[in-house]
C-alpha cells in the first residue's frame, strides 16, 4: 500500500487533494490485481489516467500562475508520461488473460505515481510554499 507521508505534500490543498487521490487509485489498481477483480482494475486505470491529466494541467496552471523558472521542464515531464499513460491503458486492456501485463501495469501505476509525485513536484515544493507566503 501506497501513502503520502506530510514531507511529500505541496501545501497547496487541490494539487495534495490531487495526491492522495493518485494514491487511492494506485492502491485501488493494485489491490484490484490482487484480488483477481481485473474488471476492475482494467475500469480503474482510465480514471486513474484522466484525473492525472486533469493534476498536471492544475499543476502547471499553479506554477505560470507564480512565474515558476522550470515550467517548461515541467510540462516536458509531464508530456513525457504520455507515452507510460498509454502503456497503462494498453496493459488494463491485457491484465485478465496475461500474467506479465498485471505485473507491468502494477510497476508502471506505482513509478508512474512515484515520478511525478516525488521526483519532480518536490522540486518546485519550496518555490510554492514561498510564491504563496509572498501573496498573503
Amino acid at each position: 500500500m501506497v501513502k503520502i507521508t506530510p514531507s511529500f505534500e505541496i501545501e497547496v490543498e487541490t494539487i495534495d487533494n490531487d495526491h492522495r487521490r493518485l494514491v487511492d487509485f494506485t492502491n485501488q489498481i493494485t489491490a484490484a490485481i490482487d484480488d483477481q477483480q481485473y474488471a476492475e482494475c482494467a475500469r480503474l486505470v482510465p480514471d486513474f489516467i484522466a484525473l492525472s491529466k486533469r493534476h498536471f494541467a492544475r499543476e502547471e496552471a499553479l506554477l505560470d500562475k507564480f512565474d515558476y523558472p522550470g515550467i517548461d521542464q515541467h510540462r516536458q515531464h509531464h508530456a513525457g508520461l504520455d507515452d507510460k499513460m498509454e502503456t497503462m491503458l494498453t496493459l488494463a486492456g491485457r491484465v485478465e488473460d496475461n500474467r506479465l501485463a498485471r505485473e507491468t501495469l502494477r510497476r508502471e501505476v506505482f513509478f508512474f505515481l512515484m515520478d511525478d509525485v516525488i521526483n519532480e513536484d518536490m522540486d518546485f515544493k519550496k518555490f510554492l510554499v514561498d510564491a504563496r507566503s509572498k501573496e498573503k
